[in-house]
């Protein structure tokens, strides 16, 4: 076997989910195509919709924010082999708690009491919301893929009926919503072209903890367990504290992505608080191949094909402004497919370890 061909076996696992990705970009071509645009204006029309001046990149900033901080919550449990779909959850779990802790602290408190007791609040309870999932794969091996994507639809339950019953706003008959939150427990918008708030700074700086954690060695050893269980072991990291930490962080950065909506977005919960945000960001994740650098660059871009879209149908005159969805439903089906990928090469990779190492004679 050449070099060429041993290094592409090695990486067929990368190289295939590679292939997905320009695949689904390749079929958002031949659709702008086929709705007679042309591909250079759309292209021109993307950029200038996403980027072309400081309100529409300041639009782009804002989507991509919570985009980036589910994926690298998400990230740590792709780096430990533990694929959890249940940001969605996490996330509306974490909005209704830091809305709870918001609403009993009332306009009295201190903004530099409630803003850090509405971040904890979302935190614990995107936590509170990935527990069972972990305890769940510890105790009786029940796989997390199944679990967390079925707590999501009891999370969109438990929503639809506190906004029905206690959280809901007495002034509105329109739609069900809570009140809004109190001014205290808002969080201050940037000075800026459009709406943008403080949030961005604070994933900014987890972006550049993220870094620095994912050059230490516990980084290192999750991401042996993802692949060789055994060894890491044997590095000090249980199977337990593994799938402990991967579903907890997860949620913890879930449920942080639900109070910054709450408090910066829309300033009350109401039902499309998630917005689809927890899937996107598991797209983003794979897409951003778990570096912290990858994935702001992906959020950036996955957020962009949203706001763009209206310079696309501008440019073109006759490609729809759906073909931001549509491009962003092919990401995510294509990250999906990416994410099989190299979740098989990794398996082939424990067992071709594995058949070795059973090979060595005692």
């Amino acid at each position: 076997m050449t070099a060429l061909a041993t290094w592409l076996h090695r990486r067929r696992g990368p190289l295939i989910a590679a292939l997905y990705v320009v695949a689904g970009f390749a079929v958002v071509f031949v659709l702008v195509v086929a709705t007679g645009g042309d591909l250079g204006a759309a292209l021109g029309g993307w950029f200038t919709g996403a980027f072309g001046d400081g309100y529409n990149l300041t639009q782009t900033l804002s989507n991509a924010t919570p985009l980036a901080l589910v994926a690298i919550g998400v990230s740590v449990a792709l780096r430990a082999g533990v694929v959890t779909v249940g940001a969605e959850g996490q996330l509306i779990v974490g909005a209704i708690l830091s809305t709870v802790v918001a609403l009993l602290l009332g306009p009295e408190a201190s903004p530099a009491v409630a803003l850090p007791l509405g971040a904890v609040a979302g935190v614990v309870g995107g936590m509170l919301w990935a527990l069972p999932a972990a305890v769940a794969k510890i105790r009786w091996n029940v796989n997390e893929i199944l679990f967390t994507l079925l707590a999501n639809y009891l999370a969109v339950s438990l929503l639809t009926y506190l906004l029905r019953t206690v959280l809901r706003d007495p002034a509105t008959n329109a739609s069900p919503q809570s009140p809004p939150l109190p001014l205290p427990s808002q969080l201050p918008q940037l000075p800026v072209s459009g709406r943008i708030h403080v949030g961005i700074v604070i994933v900014a700086l987890i972006l550049l903890g993220a870094w620095w954690w994912s050059r230490t060695r516990r980084a290192f050893v999750l991401e042996v367990y993802g692949s060789r269980p055994v060894l890491a072991a044997r590095l000090g990291l249980t199977p337990r504290s593994a799938v402990l930490t991967a579903l907890l962080v997860s949620g913890a950065a879930a449920g942080l992505a639900g109070w910054m909506q709450v408090a910066g977005v829309t300033q009350r919960l109401e039902p499309s608080v998630s917005g689809g945000i927890g899937f996107a960001g598991l797209a983003v994740a794979v897409l951003g191949r778990g570096n912290p650098l990858g994935i702001a660059l992906a959020a950036i871009v996955y957020s962009a094909l949203g706001t763009g879209a209206a310079g696309v149908q501008i440019a073109t005159g006759t490609t729809p402004t759906a073909i931001g969805t549509v491009t962003q439903g092919i990401l995510l089906l294509t990250a999906a497919l990416a994410l099989a990928a190299l979740q098989l090469s990794r398996i082939e990779k424990a067992d071709t370890i594995a058949a070795k190492t059973e090979a060595v004679p005692a």
